[in-house]
């Protein structure tokens, strides 16, 4: 992907996760791989009314139709507020299209191959390979480790030296003002709206001069501004060169999160229904207890 296609790639990802809504937390885009880290609970598609079901479909159709159903977004409004026979069918498929990660990947790519196609006057595949994907515990360092990771591919790539220069990824852009980055990168923070501060202490995790040692401790601090001495929250994040090598558990894992979280999916009755014979790896290898605790995984097999 060159740069134009990394721009069309950000419209159709932002549109896409507007509509199977789904909050984009970060991204990366290069020229041969993409990371999308995305925020989704199915419980707020079950939920949806009419209202949210069109303004929804506004945010990825705009003012054009949907080829599949042939209606634009003042036609599906409309056909709902009549509430006759195919109104029922019509909220049934495009909520089926909501919600669900791995339909939110393949319209996404496939959205991009169309894209291209005409682009380029091109036609077939664009995609090698299938997606692969890691659950990630919320609201935890896990989350605030797999973001960093994902936004310093392209320091890792040797593309710039600071992750805030890159304008294809979710921190690049929120240095350069993005809205909807920016909110993402709130979200990371365990913040609602974005701030100077959360920006500066996300930043601090990416940047080149890190304080020595294995392990560095970002001061999470408040809105309060605490006196010299007080009590402070703190989290452990690893040092911004473990992050720049290859962490093989955010491609080849199914989750990462505390060791408990982790548990609870391979439990009996867990998501993924089986009981494991060894307990969560930590993450960043000799990264001492603390991380370890943060940073459980199971790897596939």
């Amino acid at each position: 992907m060159d740069e134009e296609a990394m721009q069309a790639m950000r419209h159709i990802m932002r549109s896409q996760a507007a509509f199977a809504g789904m909050e984009v937390l970060t991204y990366c885009f290069l020229a041969n791989h993409f990371h999308i880290f995305v925020r989704l609970d199915p419980k707020e598609t079950e939920g949806l009314d009419d209202a949210g079901l069109v303004a929804r479909f506004r945010a990825l159709y705009g003012g054009t139709r949907c080829a599949s159903l042939g209606i634009d977004a003042d036609d599906l409004e409309v056909i709902l507020r009549k509430n006759g026979d195919s109104a029922e069918g019509i909220r049934r498929r495009l909520k089926a299209r909501m919600g669900d990660i791995s339909v939110f990947m393949r319209e996404v790519k496939t959205r991009f191959t169309f894209w291209y196609n005409r682009k380029r006057g091109t036609v077939g595949t664009f995609w090698a390979e299938r997606f692969r994907s890691v659950i990630v515990e919320a609201d935890t360092a896990a989350q605030r480790m797999v973001a960093s990771y994902i936004d310093l591919n392209p320091v890792r790539a040797g593309l710039v030296e600071e992750a805030g220069d890159y304008a294809f990824s979710g921190f690049g852009e929120a240095c350069a003002g993005g809205l909807a980055a920016r909110r993402g990168i709130a979200r990371i923070e365990g913040k609602s709206a974005w701030a100077t501060k959360w920006h500066e202490r996300y930043r601090a995790r990416l940047c080149s001069r890190m304080a020595p040692g294995r392990l560095r401790r970002v001061d999470d601090g408040n809105a309060s501004g605490e006196a010299e001495g007080e009590d402070r929250r703190s989290s452990v994040v690893p040092e911004r060169s473990q992050l720049l090598s290859k962490i093989r558990a955010f491609s080849e894992g199914w989750v990462v999160g505390s060791v408990a979280w982790v548990d609870s999916f391979c439990a009996p009755n867990g998501w993924l229904g089986f009981r494991r014979g060894r307990k969560a790896e930590p993450v960043v290898q000799d990264g001492g207890a603390d991380l370890a605790k943060v940073a459980g995984t199971v790897k596939r097999h």
